[in-house]
């Protein structure tokens, strides 16, 4: 049975037995897939531990292999294909980062050996969030992306706005009405929604679909029909929205707004054992006030006095301790990276995807409710609102 059929048949999923897998390279990226999959009616799992778990119409796995070193994401990813292929699954979709951050090439590659073909359509663009490609130039917004705050990414900062310098691979760039090549193709136009869905109606049975939520949206509207959104879900007393991002509307909004509900986490900590406890401390009594907590590093944490990963470690470890002390309801945690490292902390492995907020905000059913976004995406409003973030926007 081939893995990948074409998407072109309109069905009611309830009818439908077409089974999809997604693999991603972070947390927040898996999430917005999900979300976008709750949106026609599919039924959703999504796992950490490169397993395909439950009874679903949409199986995901978070690799997180955009926090490993290059050799351990490239096993990540050849590890979950293999399992996805067992599976047997119509239709196989390998979610990147929308700005090419990461091992992208690397991955798709090693997919394409274990899958057994022989190309690859990616387009990381989301028109409908203001990240565009025009002539080959990736924007944001309407700003060239290597003049924006991306390019001082600590793990993978973009200093060029040219996509195939983006990729760091060789790579075919495809110009409208182009045949895809053998190896990765990457198209060098996706300015708006139509755009995508021509480049959508191009992938078949002979390559694999690599990119952003609205290239998987383009595909999943070719075979189901989208369904009305719910009424939004009451947030729960005891909230937390933990921010491992270092992106700066995220930082400057918590540190102007947010102040009042912030637990801040600075360099002192990272080397004296004895911060924690007084950190602990601080971070219930503003729980036992305010009902909702902020867990952020403040501006003594600098990506070049600190490795990424080991500042989400030292975050994911508070947030467990904290748990240990006040009884958490819900969390919101910003990043990928952070979400991963809290459910390792925790021992979660394996979510159901149950509402989605705003695009790339989506609530995960594990052993408590947790809420996962981006960092470069913007908060959902129930959030916003309940800690008096953007009031004066």
């Amino acid at each position: 049975m081939s893995v990948h059929s074409q998407l072109t048949t309109h069905h009611s999923p309830f009818i439908s037995h077409f089974m999809i897998v997604i693999i991603a390279d972070d947390f927040t990226g898996a999430a917005e897939l999900a979300g976008i999959s709750l949106g026609y009616g599919l039924k959703v799992s999504l796992c950490l531990d490169g397993s395909l778990q439950g009874d679903a119409d949409v199986y995901i796995v978070s690799t997180d292999s955009r926090s490993m070193k290059k050799n351990d994401a490239v096993q990540a990813v050849k590890s979950a294909t293999q399992v996805a292929v067992q599976l047997q699954p119509d239709f196989i979709f390998k979610k990147t980062d929308s700005v090419l951050r990461g091992y992208v090439a690397d991955e798709l590659n090693i997919q394409l050996e274990v899958l057994g073909i022989d190309k690859a359509l990616i387009l990381p663009a989301n028109p409908s969030l203001g990240r565009t490609i025009r002539n080959r130039q990736y924007f944001i917004d309407g700003i060239a992306i290597s003049h924006t705050s991306f390019a001082k990414d600590p793990e993978f900062a973009i200093q060029s706005s040219d996509i195939a310098e983006m990729l760091g691979h060789p790579v075919t760039v495809l110009n409208k009405g182009d045949k895809l090549a053998e190896g990765l193709n990457m198209v060098s136009s996706a300015a708006a929604i139509d755009e995508v869905d021509q480049w959508a109606a191009q992938v078949d049975a002979s390559c694999i679909a690599a990119g952003s939520g609205d290239f998987f949206e383009a595909l999943l509207k070719r075979r189901y029909k989208k369904y009305a959104k719910p009424g939004s879900p009451v947030l729960s007393n005891a909230h937390v929205y933990v921010s491992g991002t270092s992106f700066n509307k995220s930082v400057e909004l918590i540190r102007y707004f947010g102040s009042s509900y912030t637990a801040y986490m600075d360099s002192g900590m990272m080397a004296d054992d004895s911060k924690p406890d007084i950190w602990i401390e601080n971070a219930v009594e503003i729980l036992r006030q305010h009902q909702r907590l902020i867990v952020a590093f403040d501006e003594t944490i600098s990506s070049s006095a600190f490795e990424a990963a080991s500042l989400r470690i030292k975050m994911a470890e508070r947030v467990k301790m904290l748990a240990g002390q006040f009884t958490i309801d819900e969390l919101l945690i910003e990043g990928g990276a952070t979400a991963a490292a809290v459910f390792q902390a925790f021992g979660m492995n394996c979510f159901e995807p149950v509402y989605e907020w705003e695009r790339g905000g989506a609530d995960e059913r594990g052993d408590m409710l947790i809420t996962v976004k981006p960092g470069s995406y913007d908060l959902p409003q129930p959030i916003r609102q309940k800690y008096k973030l953007y009031e004066d926007v």
